[in-house]
């Protein structure tokens, strides 16, 4: 599931943005979800380092802060370079210095239902097209990088992952074909994320992995 964050100091145009996405999110039956509404950017800096936010929206111009939304992104990229960033503002003047900061886009307010439409369209596209997450049913996604490994069981596939295990209708064989090029299956029942070895007995034939799992390898594959 994506994680969105608002961060706005104006209330009235957060409330009304906050309404409008959640309604496209539900229209548009996108695997997401607004996990903080805030004016407050030291909260939003502790998720961004965290890596709790995949996708934050904010605003330009800081009317009570030290620092506008520009510079503040420009301080967010030092420690997470992987999260979308949407810029929101009254102005149009402050597109080109957003630029620097690698946005996905620049929503001029008052926001309207049209253009939100657009954006969640936009998103959807653009996470259905990312290696960085992977499909596991019509409606869901997962970040790859927080895949440990997947494992086969009886006509389904427990994928354990960093948050969690999760239960998956596709069969490992299904799955194999859309993963990054970072998994391998290692045995046919196992299907491990290259990135989350920790160790590799070669004489036991067993793979170790980051959350204490162990997982055998079959020369075959």
């Amino acid at each position: 599931m994506l994680k969105i964050a608002i961060c706005d100091d104006n209330l009235d145009s957060t409330i009304s943005l906050q309404h409008i996405l959640e309604s496209e999110i539900i229209e548009q039956k996108l695997d997401a979800e607004l996990c903080i509404v805030t004016k407050n950017q030291q909260d939003i800096k502790n998720m961004i380092i965290a890596k709790e936010i995949d996708i934050l929206i904010l605003d330009v111009e800081f009317k009570n802060s030290d620092i506008n939304g520009i510079e503040f992104a420009k301080e967010l990229r030092k420690y997470n370079k992987d999260f979308y960033l949407i810029f929101v503002s009254a102005h149009q003047r402050f597109l080109y210095p957003a630029l620097v900061t690698k946005i996905f886009d620049y929503i001029v307010k008052p926001v309207n239902k049209e253009t939100i439409h657009d954006l969640v369209t936009r998103i959807k596209e653009e996470f259905n097209n990312n290696s960085l997450f992977v499909r596991i049913n019509k409606w869901q996604m997962i970040k790859a990088s927080e895949i440990i490994y997947m494992e086969k069981s009886i006509n389904k596939t427990i994928i354990t992952t960093t948050r969690g295990n999760i239960s998956c209708t596709k069969t490992l064989d299904k799955m194999q074909d859309c993963l990054p090029e970072n998994f391998a299956r290692c045995h046919r029942s196992f299907i491990i994320n290259k990135d989350k070895i920790i160790s590799l007995d070669k004489k036991n034939k067993q793979i170790t992995l980051e959350n204490g799992a162990i997982c055998p390898i079959n020369n075959k594959f």
